[in-house]
Order: structure tokens, then sequence, then C-alpha cells
């Protein structure tokens, strides 16, 4: 029977014959060729020196040094971890923001000392400035500049002197002490003057700033005012007393005992000018001067005070009443008083006083 030849359907179709194309296939398609599977490479044990450690801790829990990107590094070798330390701290420096530029290496001698490789020209040069310098050196001390110091110091102690008769004795007897001693007056303020400026703040600077919030109508009496500074300060009208004039402005007079007429004054300031064992008269005069409920401003030194309690109620004898006070400034107290009652003069009141401030020599 010839391949694809239709037998009679009677036959049937199992006798149907077909050439086969692929005796091992399924007369469909054709059948693949199996592949070949490859023997399987057994892995090669890692040499000693790049296996990974592996510790043991009792017996019980076991781990192996990794070898990934963050892994520590192997301690391989002193040089690698002397680079990796390098490394590490080049990138700590770069993440803190810090840039360290290398510095050449010094060169130094047998003794250990640096020693600096300079031009001739350079070198010349030194030797002579450092010759220069040490003439000048040599040179002994003007005289100019001694004198200025002895100077110096003799008006440092005239001026303690000064300031301790001030403060220990009345008014009356430090009016009668600059009368007879006319440049008594300008050595006590040079001597201030040095002082002021070791103090950490100026209290006259606080006093007039207080002093500029008042109305410019307000009518001020400066007592001790020195060099009358608060009245070129502002721009009310300022009655300047002190015991000698420093300007042609400045009234000369004791300030228990002014020429001003009663009740002209709105405010009446003291800036560390409660000199004197009398201080009842200082405020017994300034209640004469003063309107009803005009203003005192006072400032004075920390130090001369024992009780601030003692220094108000000699105000209140003296018809003054507390408005507000500051304590808290390490160097300096201040105070703000108003009149609240007419006190005569003839009013026989507790002496009262401050401690004296006297400064030691330095």
């Amino acid at each position: 029977m010839h391949p694809f030849e239709v037998p009679a359907w009677e036959k049937g179709a199992d006798i149907i014959e077909f050439k086969s194309v692929n005796p091992t296939g399924n007369g469909v398609t054709p059948a693949k060729k199996p592949k070949k599977k490859k023997p399987k490479k057994k892995n090669a044990k890692p040499a000693a020196k790049d296996a990974p450690k592996v510790k043991k801790t009792n017996g019980k829990f076991s781990y192996r040094q990794g070898c990934g990107p963050l892994a520590p590094p192997s301690a391989s070798s002193d040089d690698d971890d002397d680079d990796v330390e390098d490394g590490i701290k080049a990138m700590h420096k770069v993440r803190a923001g810090r840039i360290e530029k290398q510095r050449p290496p010094t060169q130094t001698t047998k003794g250990g000392k640096k020693q600096l490789n300079l031009k001739p020209e350079l070198a010349q040069a030194a030797v002579e400035a450092m010759e220069v310098t040490s003439s000048a050196a040599s040179v002994a001390t003007p005289p100019a500049s001694l004198a200025s110091k002895l100077q110096s110091e003799l008006l440092g102690g005239r001026f303690r002197y000064i300031n301790e008769q001030l403060y220990s004795t009345t008014s009356r007897k430090a009016e009668a002490l600059f009368r007879q001693d006319a440049s008594a007056f300008e050595a006590y303020h040079a001597g201030y003057r040095q002082q002021v400026e070791k103090w950490p703040a100026n209290p006259l600077t606080r006093i007039i700033k207080t002093v500029k919030r008042l109305p410019k109508t307000a009518i001020i009496g400066d007592f001790g005012c020195g060099e009358g500074k608060l009245a070129q300060s502002i721009p009310n009208k300022v009655y300047s007393m002190d015991l000698v004039a420093a300007r042609g402005d400045i009234i000369a007079c004791n300030i228990t005992d002014t020429p001003l007429k009663d009740q002209s004054l709105d405010v009446a300031v003291y800036c560390l000018s409660l000199m004197g064992t009398d201080l009842n008269d200082f405020f017994l005069e300034a209640n004469r001067l003063l309107k009803l409920h005009g203003s005192i401003y006072i400032a004075e030194i920390q130090s001369r005070f024992e009780e601030v309690r003692d220094f108000v109620r000699c105000l209140a004898a003296c018809g003054f009443d507390l408005v507000k006070k500051d304590v808290a400034v390490n160097y300096f107290y201040f105070f703000q008083f108003k009149k609240m009652r007419h006190v005569p003069k003839t009013t026989k009141l507790k002496p009262f006083s401050l401690k004296p401030c006297l400064y030691r020599k330095r």
C-alpha cells in the first residue's frame, strides 16, 4: 500500500500509514533533541587567607565577618589598615566640613628644633632688624614719661584725700575746703574722671535718659552737678549747682542753701552727690525748692547702703514717698521719690548719712 493512499471506508482508518519523518516524534512536530546536561562543578573551597573568619562565643552563637561594601576592612596587613584608617579620617573631615591643608614637612636639626631655610638676603635683613630692636630696648626711659607717671600718682593721691574729706565732713566744711584751695576742685574732678572710666557704666547716662522722657517744660535742679553735663544733654531749663562753678552757667553755692526761690523746681537730681554727714539738710532744701508732687531722682554707689529701708525712712521724714527703686544693678542703686507734703527746714530730724565711698590706692 502506497503512502497517503485512502483505503475503502469500511476498512477503517487504522490501516492508514504515513511515512514517518522523524521516527522519534509524534507525527506532528519534530521532536527536539535532548540537551546534554553539563556536569556540575564542585565549588572549590576558598583559600585560607580569603576565607571569612568564623568566631564562636561559648559554643552558643557564631558569626563570620562579611565581605560587602559596608563591611569593616579586613586586617590583611598593616599597610591596608593604615590606608583604611586614613580614608575613614578623610571621610569624617569632609562630613564635618573641615578641609585641612597638608603642611610641608619641617626640617629639624640634630637637637630636634625646627630649622628654616632662608635666602641670604632675608637672613641679613633679619639680623639687622634684631640689632635695631636690641639697641632701641637698651635706651633708658625718657624723663618725660617718668615725670608723667609721678604726676599721675600725685594726682590720684590728692583725689583720694579730697574725696575722703568730702564724705567725712559736713557740706559747710567741704565748702570751706574749696575756698581755701582753688585748685582742689579741679584736682578732685580730674581724679573723678579717671574713676568713671573704670566703672562698668556711668549712672549719669541713665539719669539723662530718664529726664529726657519728662515734658520739656519741666524745670530741673542738678544738685552737685560737677561739670554740668546734664544741662548740656537735655533741652529743659536746668539750674546746675555745685560748690565751685566749672562754667559760667553753673551756680557756685552750697547745695543745702541755694539762692533759688521756694517751689521753683519740678525735678531735683542727685547723681553721686550725696556727700557729707548732713543728708537731712540736703533733702529739706530739696523739699523747699520742689513743687508739690515734684520728683527726686537719685543715683548712688551700692556699697554706701547698709540698709535701704533706713534711707527710705530718711526721705519720708523729709516729706518724700518712694515711687520706684532699682537695687538689682551690681554697682549703683537708683531711686525715684515724690514730694507729698511741705516740711520746713527748721524741722529737727535724726542725723542721717550714708557710708563713705573711699577709693584705695592701686
